[in-house]
């Protein structure tokens, strides 16, 4: 191992780094645009077109597709139009667990990645980080849209995700 005035190399053992596990997460969340209780809230809501667009969102995350369904957290993040060309968005979230009592209450794993939201069957996108449960998160996540309202933008989401974590 070596040091420099700036690093400092480290042992996986160290750190506690032990087995690293995969665990597969399913749930929905709910981007919801419009009516009284919206969770995305458009940052430029009037751009001359849809390209450059910015949503902030702080959307709920069930078990079910239903909203009432049992909450398990929040998907917070920004995400915006980055294509000229299709329907293609630039997103930046992290999901953040939240049940009482289960052993994820308080971690996170942040996605970041392209997801083209008119594509046909499941989109893709990649885990890039986590926190507690989920240190050193890496994987992917896959994305199915249950529902979406085309006069409002309100828009169910299946999600997917497989995250390799210490």
């Amino acid at each position: 191992m070596s040091s420099h005035p700036f690093s400092t190399e480290l042992s996986a053992k160290a750190m506690a780094l032990k087995n690293e596990k995969l665990t597969h997460l399913h749930f929905y969340y709910h981007n919801l645009l419009a009516g009284p209780n919206a969770t995305a809230l458009p940052l430029n809501p009037h751009p001359a077109r849809l390209f450059g667009r910015l949503t902030m969102a702080d959307n709920p995350l069930t078990l079910d597709p239903e909203l009432d369904s049992t909450a398990v957290g929040r998907v917070q993040g920004l995400y915006g139009v980055a294509s000229r060309v299709d329907a293609a968005l630039v997103e930046l979230f992290n999901f953040v667990f939240t049940a009482h009592g289960g052993e994820y209450r308080g971690s996170t794993v942040t996605v970041l990645g392209r997801n083209p939201i008119l594509a046909a069957g499941t989109r893709e996108m990649p885990v890039v980080a986590g926190t507690g449960v989920f240190g050193f998160a890496r994987g992917k996540v896959h994305l199915k849209t249950h529902s979406f309202n085309k006069t409002t933008g309100n828009a169910v989401v299946e999600c997917d995700i497989y995250v390799f974590h210490y």
